[in-house]
């Protein structure tokens, strides 16, 4: 099998590389092609990738095509994980929204809002070219904000053979299974929402719902998020287990302080650990011991820090060297969702995991041709969403107004209509009111020319 990335000079692509050759992994890849922009970056990539597949005791032919073309000529899968504007374009994202006292998140509110609209046009015919170079493969796409972008593939009518993925709700299935002192695949889930919209509203154990009891548990609920996100009394009234993203809704202010109280955003974070990176790995040279300890300290140091800045914890040693401890081994994550929906499709093999897909029906309080995030049936005629019912009414109003956020977001990009841009900022619940979203939408096309010129 032939797997392309695009996107490929991606610092997670290397991870994807080790999935490959996990015992419980059953897909033999044969060749990857790392597609990007970036050739130079591409190829630091491809190098830590190459000695990741000899460490895990495998040879891996990693390409570096010159060409959308010949990247995609006779691949099977495509993974899609771009970053128009690079991760200087998250920086921006984040201190332009901060500057108007609101929380600065590469995928909520303002941040995201601007990400999509420099995304969407460039992902769209990523996703045209896919269909029509490689009409028998799948896209696999990671690139955020994965909701908006299914909204936008569903909107163009090239959403047949693309899948929306995000690691956050079987991530958060983890740590609620890890609470139960329980495995994974002992639980089922009941999830729905939006991507970065979510809630778990049941958890069932040997036929039993045991979500109430987990609620009423101080020491589960302790377990249940790594950082101190909710308190326990807000959680206990919800009824529900949101994923971590809610904390830019329900706390938003102290969001805010937190992260302007740290002197950084998690952008600049992650920047100055990739700078890091690079550096360590052009020091290593030809050594590939030295190339992946640095890569391993790269990423022990980035899951250390997850929502370090948010919740105000201090990012501590110890944390780190507990992280690469575990490095490639959990049930969640990038890597292991990537691989679970390719094995599946390749394989026919059904499995139930939430994805980002149009609602059909699932979700009844929404349009059909919508785009959700809820549990799918998933095999080689693609993912199938579950039915949900209808929205808890404790969230309904709050996913209703962001879903209203994502729809028209996508037809400002579509329009290339500033007024729309615009509207659509205003009815983020994070914004609301017109005036400041005409000041950020002002501030997003002066930091992001020429990637926004096209709104007029």
């Amino acid at each position: 099998m032939k797997l392309t990335i695009i996107g490929g000079a991606g610092v997670r692509v290397p991870l994807l590389t080790n999935g490959l050759f996990r015992r419980d992994t059953a897909i033999a890849v044969e060749e990857l092609s790392l597609f990007d922009t970036n050739r130079e970056r591409a190829e630091i990539i491809a190098r830590i990738s190459e000695a990741m597949a000899r460490r895990a005791g495998g040879e891996l032919r990693v390409s570096l095509p010159r060409s959308l073309e010949e990247a995609l000529e006779g691949c099977s899968f495509v993974v899609s994980s771009i970053r128009v504007g690079g991760i200087g374009g998250r920086v921006q994202d984040e201190r332009i929204a901060l500057r108007h006292g609101l929380p600065g998140q590469e995928t909520v509110g303002p941040g995201g809002f601007a990400l999509a609209l420099r995304t969407i046009p460039v992902l769209v015919d990523y996703g045209r070219r896919v269909a029509e170079l490689a009409p028998r493969a799948w896209m696999i796409n990671f690139t955020n904000p994965v909701g908006i972008m299914a909204e936008a593939f569903i909107r163009q009518g090239i959403s047949d053979r693309c899948i929306g993925v995000c690691d956050t709700p079987r991530e958060q299935f983890l740590h609620v299974a890890e609470a139960l002192g329980i495995g994974l695949e002992s639980a089922s889930f009941d999830y729905l929402g939006l991507n970065h919209l979510g809630w778990i509203r049941g958890v069932v154990v040997d036929g039993r719902d045991v979500l109430r009891d987990l609620l009423a548990s101080d020491e589960a609920l302790d377990r249940t998020y790594p950082v101190p996100l909710f308190s326990k009394s807000f959680l206990r009234a919800l009824g529900l287990l949101p994923t971590e993203y809610l904390f830019y809704y329900y706390r938003t202010r102290e969001a805010f302080r937190r992260t302007v109280a740290s002197g950084d955003t998690r952008g600049g974070l992650i920047r100055k650990l990739g700078n890091e990176l690079l550096r360590n790995v052009a020091e290593a040279g030809r050594d590939e011991r030295r190339v992946l300890e640095a890569y391993d300290l790269y990423l022990a140091t980035r899951n250390a820090s997850y929502m370090a800045i948010e919740s105000g914890e201090a990012l501590s040693e110890g944390r780190v060297d507990e992280e690469r401890a575990g490095l490639y081994q959990g049930a969640a994550g990038y890597e292991r969702i990537a691989l679970d929906v390719i094995g599946a499709v390749h394989h026919n093999q059904t499995r139930v995991m939430p994805l980002d897909v149009a609602n059909q029906g699932s979700i009844a309080d929404l349009d059909f041709g919508t785009a959700v995030e809820v549990p799918c049936a998933i095999d080689s005629n693609g993912a199938r969403p579950l039915a949900a019912g209808r929205l808890p009414e404790a969230v309904r109003d709050l996913l209703l107004r962001v879903k209203d956020f994502e729809r028209i977001t996508v037809r400002a990009a579509f329009q290339g209509s500033r007024s729309l841009a615009v509207k659509a900022l205003a009815a983020n619940p994070l914004v609301e009111r017109h005036e400041l979203a005409q000041q950020l939408v002002a501030d997003y096309q002066r930091a992001h020319a020429p990637f926004l010129d096209y709104l007029s």
